[in-house]
């Protein structure tokens, strides 16, 4: 992580000849604009097609690109807010944004919220996701770890140990059991379309908690940034 000093002005006129250096420094600082966005949030970007994922830290945003992960730097811009490193650059300004890689320019660089919460739960380390409807709800699933069901729109969570997933032909199952909740999950390969957006997804998912049943979409979320 980097962060830019900025040193008093008192300091620098103590030494021969940097009276005009503290302008010039003056003057920089007055360009540099820290990124207002709030930060540790996942961005999606679509650029006439070229899509990357972003996540914004202080000073800094991780980048991950088709063929690469880079971390970029925060750097003064005459207008807007730019992050660098190496060949690659990316520069904003309210709705409008590009990308630089190399020798190619990725134009009108726009947000696509609805995939956000899928590449942060792929960021998370979540192997499986699910969504449904009425009251909205999702489901993550990792691996050894845990089961977490957000239902009524956020307003009920349920987490569980991870009991292990039990395979019968195209169906794979998990039955959790804690103090106050009992958790069963079944995923169905087979096509299955979101009841409200339409969006197509490869599994079927049914949710039973504590015997209420919840119908959904959902599927496998792979980590194409490891090798």
């Amino acid at each position: 992580m980097k962060a830019y000093l900025f040193f008093p002005l008192c300091c620098c006129l103590a030494l021969s000849g940097c009276a005009g250096g503290g302008a010039k420094a003056a003057a920089s600082a007055a360009d540099f604009h820290p990124d207002e966005r709030p930060l540790a949030k996942t961005m999606v970007y679509d650029c006439n097609g070229y899509d990357f994922i972003a996540r914004l830290g202080p000073g800094e945003m991780a980048v991950w690109l088709p063929d690469r992960y880079v971390v970029l730097s925060q750097v003064r811009s005459d207008s807007g807010t730019k992050y660098q490193e190496s060949d690659i650059e990316f520069w904003s300004k309210g709705e409008e944004a590009l990308l630089t890689v190399g020798s190619e320019q990725h134009l009108n660089c726009v947000l696509v919220p609805h995939r956000v919460p899928w590449e942060d739960a792929r960021r998370r380390g979540v192997e499986f996701r699910a969504v449904g409807n009425e009251p909205g709800w999702s489901l993550e699933i990792q691996a050894g770890q845990s089961l977490l069901f957000v239902g009524d729109y956020g307003m009920r969570r349920v987490a569980t140990p991870d009991p292990g997933v039990q395979q019968q032909g195209a169906i794979r199952s998990y039955h959790a059991r804690t103090e106050s909740a009992d958790l069963v999950v079944e995923i169905t390969a087979g096509d299955c379309a979101d009841t409200m957006s339409g969006e197509p997804f490869p599994s079927q998912v049914v949710v039973t908690l504590n015997n209420e049943v919840y119908h959904g979409c959902g599927r496998d979320l792979d980590f194409p940034w490891e090798p």
